[in-house]
């Protein structure tokens, strides 16, 4: 279910009284076409490690077809852990987006390239020696939001949004459902209603989704931060 905003699954996480919004501290280093994907997470460590960065480099070279490269702990790194070179090779590779606990690099040519590409910062020099890959596959974590291999990750210019795979058609199909309570919203308000008839079609939308959520509440998760309900 692709064209879902991001700012709709995170309102909708924020009904289940989850998170998973990766921005901040996450933000766009590149023009940030619509595109979703499932996570491959890779780990950094600090120190040089028996391989350094080479797993990164070979986890570049399978099929990544649909996934969104993960790079967490990369703030351990001197500079930038991602750039031209390794964005040209996820693309090559079938990747959708990248995501990076830290910096990247060559945002000109990242744009040109046209892979989506989210980070904390940009900086000029490369990693140096002094970090490693930790783990591929396994949990990480970016900010608050735990993520693990396959979760589902939705991007476009409103944020970036994680979503547990075993719940994500439910979240997606909601916040589908809520997207279109908006449209209808803002429509009303072009057409010259006032904001409290045109907010009615938000309205019935959010309750409908906590009455559902208080009919079936959903299981505690690593993204369950118990963040506010109010919408």
């Amino acid at each position: 279910m692709s064209g879902v905003p991001s700012t709709a699954v995170a309102d909708v996480l924020q009904l289940r009284g989850e998170t998973g919004w990766l921005s901040p501290p996450l933000r766009p280093m590149t023009i940030c076409a619509p595109a979703m994907g499932t996570a491959r997470t890779v780990r950094l460590a600090p120190g040089p490690g028996p391989s350094g960065l080479g797993p990164l480099r070979e986890l570049l070279a399978t099929d990544l077809a649909g996934r969104v490269v993960v790079i967490a702990d990369a703030g351990h790194a001197a500079g930038a852990v991602w750039g031209e070179i390794l964005s040209l090779a996820a693309r090559g590779r079938g990747a959708v987006g990248v995501l990076v606990d830290g910096a990247v690099r060559d945002l000109l040519a990242l744009d040109r390239i046209g892979l989506p590409v989210w980070a904390r910062k940009r900086a000029t020099a490369g990693p140096g020696p002094e970090v490693h890959v930790a783990e591929i596959g396994g949990p990480c974590t970016i900010g608050a939001v735990s993520l693990n291999d396959g979760d589902r990750i939705v991007m476009d210019t409103g944020g970036v949004v994680a979503l547990r795979m075993r719940s994500s058609a439910e979240v997606l199909a909601a916040a589908a459902a809520y997207a279109r309570a908006e449209e209808e919203v803002t429509a009303a308000l072009e057409a010259g209603h006032d904001l409290g008839t045109a907010y009615s079609h938000k309205s019935a939308v959010v309750a409908r989704l906590r009455a559902e959520l208080t009919a079936t509440p959903p299981s505690p998760s690593p993204l369950s931060r118990g963040v506010s309900r109010t919408v």
